[in-house]
């Protein structure tokens, strides 16, 4: 019997420091900063990178690889799982050091720790590809496609990134700056994040609405896949060597492979709406996502030169990794941490509900509150939008330790006669048997 997309194996399903954590801490470490912004000069750039870098980035190489295992129906051994905790460690050392090293305005920290989110990137790649080799012929092998190219791009990101950073410590001509800022945001945002998103949504969103997968919606992904690829690359070789106009049409390209995946994804919120706090978040994160992207098509097609590209494009990044990438990571993990916390389905029926507690409220504040951001308005109004945002988005965390607490002591309770869910017990041991 196959695994739904969001099965964790039985062996698995418990609480585990490296790969629960460190997203976590992140993202906390984003509230903090964020908190913090109206009495210390806390740059953009920190918040930004502590989400897409961090948060985003950890949670990346632990589902992506999660979701490969349960799509190419491969087990993982003692030795992949050691190997995964290798990168995790070299992928959040790297990110601490580039940040720190950023922060601090020392290059010495900036290249290790670039390099070694490089190597963790491209180890990434290869294992993914080692797997599709190994695997019999599977419906959803593009996903993982997704995936090996999402990792291939980011070590490009690493490098446009350090030649910033380098860049701003030589006060680099502002021209020149703007042409590495829109080739790295392309890179990282469109590409290393972007490409993964839309990967895992052919499979999750639908898991998520509980609900079947529409009639080719893979045959879509192989679609876009090349499409989308085609745009990040046209749009940051022109970004690099071009005018600015030149690097909307490649926009424009990656936009059109995210509407040939739009099609199924648009055909199952018909068939099953939204009804919960996961996939609203989802939801409104791709709707962010499309709207960022157009937007900055249209400055790209508009600007006169690649300083007035970096400037435009400077108002409309804290929107896209808010409204886009903490959106989508905060309402895949309120669907996945469940799963993986284990307990059984009644175990996990639970642990969701609290995750999605008041999140109707949740998802108008951070939507609302953004959408505030965007307009000229008093400095006052923008500050407390933003506070309504940040606070939203880190009600996820207060949240997280109330869950696992709530798997482990349902976990921990002698199973009620008949099974945990009601269930005959000869019932329960014929799905146990049928668990792969």
């Amino acid at each position: 019997m196959t695994r739904p997309v969001g099965a964790v194996p039985a062996s698995r399903r418990r609480f585990s420091p490296l790969r629960d954590l460190p997203a976590a801490a992140w993202l906390l470490a984003t509230a903090v900063a964020a908190a913090l912004a109206p009495a210390v000069a806390v740059p953009g750039w920190l918040l930004i990178h502590l989400v897409v870098l961090g948060a985003a980035g950890h949670a990346i190489l632990v589902w992506s690889r999660h979701f490969a295992d349960t799509l190419l129906h491969l087990p993982s051994d003692a030795t992949a799982h050691r190997h995964q905790a290798v990168r995790l460690v070299l992928f959040n050392g790297g990110a601490l050091l580039v940040i720190t090293g950023v922060l601090a305005a020392g290059q010495p920290l900036v290249i290790p720790g670039a390099c070694a989110i490089a190597v963790a990137a491209v180890w990434h790649a290869g294992s993914l590809r080692r797997q599709l080799r190994q695997a019999l012929p599977s419906r959803f092998r593009v996903i993982v496609l997704y995936y090996v190219a999402a990792a291939a791009l980011l070590p490009v990101g690493a490098l446009l990134g350090t030649v910033l950073a380098a860049a701003d410590d030589v006060e680099a001509e502002a021209a020149a700056a703007g042409r590495l800022v829109v080739a790295h945001v392309v890179t990282n945002v469109l590409g290393w994040l972007g490409l993964t998103v839309l990967g895992t949504l052919v499979t999750l969103w639908p898991t998520a609405l509980r609900t079947r997968l529409v009639e080719g919606a893979e045959r879509a992904a192989s679609r876009a896949l090349p499409v989308l690829l085609a745009g990040i690359l046209l749009t940051v070789a022109v970004a690099l060597w071009g005018p600015p106009p030149g690097a909307a049409a490649g926009l424009v390209g990656y936009l059109a492979g995210v509407a040939i995946l739009a099609v199924p994804f648009a055909h199952t919120l018909r068939t099953k709406p939204a009804t919960h706090f996961a996939t609203w978040s989802l939801l409104a994160g791709m709707v962010w996502y499309v709207a960022a992207v157009g937007f900055v098509a249209v400055d790209l097609a508009t600007a006169t030169d690649w300083r007035q590209a970096g400037d435009r494009l400077d108002l409309i990044v804290p929107a896209l990794v808010a409204g886009f990438a903490a959106q989508v990571l905060v309402g895949a993990l309120s669907y996945l941490l469940p799963v993986a916390l284990g307990g059984g389905p009644a175990v996990a029926r639970r642990t969701n509900a609290l995750l999605g507690r008041a999140g109707a409220l949740r998802i108008l504040l951070v939507n609302g509150g953004l959408a505030l951001t965007l307009p000229p308005v008093p400095s006052p109004v923008r500050g407390l939008a933003w506070v309504l945002v940040v606070g939203s988005l880190a009600s996820f965390l207060v949240l997280v330790p109330q869950a696992g607490r709530l798997a482990r002591s349902a976990s921990g309770r002698p199973a009620a006669p008949g099974g945990a869910d009601g269930r005959s017990g000869r019932a329960g041991a014929r799905r146990r048997s049928a668990s792969p």
